[in-house]
Order: structure tokens, then sequence, then C-alpha cells
């Protein structure tokens, strides 16, 4: 019996610890020089995506830079310039004045217990926060 119990006890340890090795880790993507959580971006494994993380700053840089050459004027760059895609395949996406941003893929949604659409509009939540923020920020001095 003490033997069973014993290996039913390793057992269980073997479970929780791949379980807890199993888990998701996250790097909070901002946007960028306001402060605002846009989403955190999950992964397994031991290597960060900074490839995938720095890609969607780019994106956002390409956004933000455009306004900026553009003269900068508030009324260029608002909220309602974040727009949420779902193509024919089913992919959803977030772009904003055309320009796309990030994917919401399964595994995201998955790990936030979502469906896509329902993470897409969170995120573009947050993203049109950061917008109204970087806006703010940056705007000429009147």
């Amino acid at each position: 019996m003490r033997r069973m119990n014993l290996l039913l006890v390793v057992l269980l340890v073997a479970v929780v610890s791949t379980t807890v090795l199993a888990q998701s880790k996250g790097i909070p993507v901002d946007i960028p020089g306001t402060g605002v959580h846009f989403f955190t971006y999950r992964y397994e494994g031991t290597t960060p995506p900074y490839d995938q993380i720095n890609t969607i700053w780019a994106n956002l840089s390409k956004v933000f830079g455009a306004w900026v050459d553009a003269g900068q004027d508030p009324s260029a760059l608002t909220a309602k310039d974040v727009e949420i895609r779902t193509d024919a395949a089913g992919d959803v996406a977030l772009y904003v004045k055309g320009q796309f941003i990030v994917e919401v893929d399964a595994y995201h949604a998955e790990q936030n217990k979502a469906t896509k659409a329902q993470l897409a509009e969170k995120w573009a939540a947050n993203l049109r926060k950061g917008i109204e923020v970087f806006v703010t920020l940056n705007k000429p001095i009147e």
C-alpha cells in the first residue's frame, strides 16, 4: 500500500511539474512612449519572441511616423482609425489607418479564454486608448 501511495505521489508531482513547465509566459507589449499596455505576447519555451514584438512595434512606428511627417494634426490620427479585419479564412487582425499591426491568433485567444474576435475587440480597445494617449502627448503645442 505504501508503495502504491508513493507511486501515486511521484506521478502526481510529475504531472504537476509538466503542467507548470508547459504554462505560457508573456511579455507586455505597450504603445511606445505612452505607458499604455496593448496586450501580452504569450509564448512557451525558453526563447522570448522578441522578433515578433519588434515587428509589431515597427508596424506601429510606421503609423506614428507617418502622422508626425504629416504635421501631427490631432484629428489626423484618432482611436477611430483602429480597425479589426476578418478575412475569408477566419484570420483576424488589427490595422491602423490601413497599416497591418498584428494578427490575433488562435494561441493567444486560447490563452485568454476567448475567441479571436473577442480578443481582437480587447486588443483594439487598448490600441485605441494608446493612440489617444500618443496623440495627446505628441501634438504640437498651441
